[in-house]
């Protein structure tokens, strides 16, 4: 057969482009990563990693290492073996260069699959900073409430009712906009309440994230200030028993608290783990007196069993959680002159002697939750998870009252919450993560008619349902970008007695006729039922600039529906001594917040400066109006508005430390809130802060010791509802300011802790730990405090701390 001379030429060309295309076929790609285990993510070592048909291989060192190179632009396939575990493979499109770890079960054999993720921490969204508590500081703040010790990180505050209830504040947020995850269950309490703290323990977590904004779309579209989110300990496979306990007594409150945890572990997945918590104070003192009936009694159980196959599992858990604190006395007074004297006063007007006993004023809370939970992973990796929990808060508040009734609750609530969450998550080419899922919550709050006082918070069901979808799309180690959206239903259905007479003064007749019952004389039952539908997303980016340095940018949308004190509060609350008043006018709070960060981290260095800004549409406050004389005393009028809010700010942080024994940190945290329909400031912002510590370590790290030191500022940028009010001296009608708006001095407060480690098992360590609380003895008020006007808060404590780890 003969060729012409054009297809000579053409089979020619081809051979020659042919030769030049696989001879200048890119071949300068590496990929690299770690094989580790999937619980306690241990380095694997001796694991061969190679390319299938191929000569190239790499063999993990002891930090579980591996690294391929000279890999060309194609897809290939990955194989993984060990001698304890069966061999994965996997398809990789190496398309830059990449790097991947894999997770293997290290500790059975008989498991047919091992998990393939990208290089990653365990994050809850990877375009906003989070912020988190290790494991020490978790036991640094055993005996303290979990704001308290979440205070200590930037951007985050302290909402107080005197000094032993509390609770965050994120990015100048608070209530309804920080929700609290706890073993991937929101928590469902009379969050509403500035004096309400939230009905969890610390100690029985091991992690700790505080992610600013609304960025974890699974859980709730409404945080616009931000989530918690706890998580337990890892299961191990193996046949273990583990706990840890933990001791402190401390000088101020003359008490202490005890925790212990115990777990034990099988090869087979089967698992039981307990918690126990008892805390008890008397009494704290402020620098120059007693802070009479401030005492604390706290005791939490849990109870979790399960199985878990990495593949498969499911776990049920019980939890309870009550305590009783008390109010402080002096902040209940009896007539609006003695108010007005308390106002004014540099210490309590009641003073009593040191006691345990906790009298009225007081408030007892009881907190349980039932939860089942269930994953499966499916032959592709995807992954199925339900999540149901039924919980019981049970709450009741004790005011001072005549004629020996002060031991029956004046406010008696009871919320039942039945939570239900379903998600399924599938990876696509190990680029991109997807998430969708469904949730169902029903809530039935039953106030207690039959206290002899009219109910604050009325009888109320509320229902929602929503769905949510999020993506991450993860290209290499140095780029993702994620993005969501969530829609909410939510439906209250409440009912509630109105004065009359305020219904007609306040409009309600005309616009919510449709609400109206029955007339009772000068009290009318309505029905309100209302719904709303609320929208969430989120997107965001991060990517890396060099060595160790990473940028984030974020924009969040969300949506909140006011909350049940918010539309129907209608009386005295006790705990905090205030007359609160709710606004059926209320409309959704529409929030849309944009969050950026630079961070650094090389060797023993690292630092990020972390600025954000939010624009609030109906943000949702309440601001005292007056004062008000009852049967049972004088006390501020508090009302509930909304108005449009900017607030700008930023969080820094700084860390260093200089060849392995001294560390120094420092971090800043700085918030601006403007009320743009008053234009003025808004209230309840918190002042500018700033924290620092130096810590040596021994170098056999035998012992170490650490100085604290925080200072935070006044308070410049602050609204005016200072008010007159009449007063009669002598016969003579007298007006009277009262100045309740002024935000008290900045302080400095210094905290020292010395520590001597006794053990270690593995990670964990056995210590005794001495901390000196406010060191300097510093009289101080804070302006997040709602009964600053009549106390300092707490003076100088000394802790013994015994943790012991087995």
């Amino acid at each position: 057969m003969k060729l012409s001379f054009s297809k000579l030429c053409f089979l020619l060309v081809a051979f020659t482009l042919g030769n030049w295309f696989v001879s200048g076929q890119t071949c300068a790609y590496s990929l690299r990563g770690k094989v580790i285990d999937l619980h306690d993510s241990t380095p694997i070592y001796g694991a061969l990693v190679s390319v299938e048909g191929t000569d190239f291989f790499s063999q993990t060192d002891e930090e579980g290492n591996y690294l391929l190179e000279g890999l060309c632009y194609e897809q290939i396939i990955i194989s993984v073996e060990h001698p304890q575990c069966i061999s994965l493979k996997r398809e990789v499109k190496l398309l830059t260069q990449k790097e991947l770890n894999f997770q293997l079960e290290h500790h059975i054999n008989e498991l047919e699959e091992i998990i393939l993720s990208e290089s990653q921490l365990e994050t809850q969204n990877a375009s906003v900073k989070e912020a988190r508590l290790s494991k020490d500081q978790i036991s640094q703040y055993s005996s303290e409430s979990i704001s308290e010790a979440l205070s200590s990180l930037s951007g985050v505050s302290l909402l107080q009712t005197g000094n032993t209830i509390s609770k965050p504040i994120i990015h100048g947020m608070f209530g309804s906009r920080v929700g609290i995850v706890a073993n991937g269950v929101r928590l469902r309490d009379q969050e509403w309440g500035a004096d309400h703290a939230p009905s969890i323990d610390l100690n029985a977590f091991e992690g700790v994230q505080v992610i600013k904004g609304a960025a974890t779309l699974k859980y709730g579209g409404d945080t616009a200030g931000g989530m918690i989110v706890l998580t337990p300990s890892k299961k191990m496979l193996q046949d273990s028993l583990y706990g840890a306990t933990t001791l402190n007594l401390e000088s101020n409150g003359k008490g202490g608290s005890f925790q212990s945890k115990m777990n034990r572990t099988t090869s087979k997945g089967l698992y039981i783990g307990a918690h126990l918590t008892a805390r008890r104070f008397g009494d704290f003192q402020a620098p120059n007196y007693n802070l009479s009936n401030t005492g604390l009694e706290e005791g939490v159980f849990s109870l979790k069993f399960g199985k878990t196959k990495v593949v498969k599992g499911w776990e049920l858990n019980y939890s309870r959680f009550q305590n009783q604190m008390g109010i402080l006395r002096a902040s209940h007074i009896g007539n609006i002159q003695d108010l007005l004297v308390a106002l004014n006063s540099n210490e309590p007007l009641r003073i009593n002697p040191f006691t345990y006993v906790i009298s009225a004023p007081k408030q007892e809370g009881i907190h349980q939750n039932l939860q089942f939970s269930y994953y499966t992973t499916t032959k592709n990796n995807a992954k199925w998870q339900w999540e149901y929990s039924y919980q019981i808060n049970q709450r009741k508040e004790y005011d001072v009252r005549r004629a020996g009734r002060s031991d029956f609750a004046a406010l008696d609530l009871k919320l039942q919450s039945h939570t239900l969450l379903g998600s399924y998550s599938w990876e696509n080419d190990f680029e991109w993560k997807y998430e969708w899922g469904i949730n169902g919550l029903f809530e039935d709050n039953f106030s207690n008619p039959n206290t002899g006082v009219k109910r604050l918070i009325p009888d109320y069901t509320k229902y929602e349902l929503g769905t949510f979808f999020v993506a991450v799309y993860k290209p290499t180690n140095l780029f993702s970008w994620d993005w969501g959206l969530r829609l909410d239903g939510l439906f209250f259905d409440a009912q509630k007695y109105y004065d009359l007479a305020d219904w007609e003064t306040r409009g309600y007749g005309l616009r919510y006729s449709r609400f109206e019952i029955q007339n009772r004389g000068n009290q009318l039952l309505t029905r309100p039922q209302l719904f709303y539908f609320n929208l969430a997303a989120q997107t965001g980016i991060s990517f890396a600039i060099g060595a160790g340095f990473e940028t984030k940018l974020a924009y969040i949308l969300s949506q909140r529906a006011p909350n049940a004190s918010e539309l129907f509060s209608d009386g005295l609350h006790h705990s905090l001594a205030t007359i609160e008043y709710g606004n059926l006018d209320l409309k959704k709070e529409t929030t849309h917040k944009v969050l950026l960060s630079f961070s650094k981290a090389e060797g023993g260095f690292s630092a990020s400066v972390e600025p954000y800004f939010s624009f609030s549409k109906n943000y949702i406050y309440i601001a005292p109006q007056g004062i008000e004389q009852t049967i049972r005393g004088a006390f501020p009028v508090w009302n509930y508005f909304a108005t449009d809010v900017l607030m700008a700010g930023f969080d820094s942080n700084l860390e260093y430390e200089i060849k392995n024994q001294i560390t120094l940190a420092w971090s800043t945290s700085y918030i601006y809130g403007q009320d743009l329909m008053e234009a003025q400031p808004l209230i309840l912002i918190p002042p500018f802060n700033s924290f620092q510590k130096i810590k040596y370590t021994s170098k056999k790290r035998l012992w170490d010791v650490e100085i604290a030191h925080q200072f935070v500022g006044q308070q410049g940028n602050y609204p005016d509802f200072d008010f007159t009010y009449n007063t009669i001296e002598m016969g003579t009608i007298v007006p009277k300011k009262v100045e309740v708006s002024a935000p008290p001095k900045g302080y400095n407060k210094w905290d020292v802790f010395f520590s001597i480690y006794l053990s270690q098992r593995g990670q964990s360590k056995s210590y005794v730990r001495l901390v000196a609380q406010n060191l300097t003895n510093t009289d101080y008020r804070n302006y997040l405090n709602r009964l600053r006007f009549f106390s300092s808060e707490l003076g100088r404590n000394f802790q013994l701390q015994l943790v012991l780890r087995y």
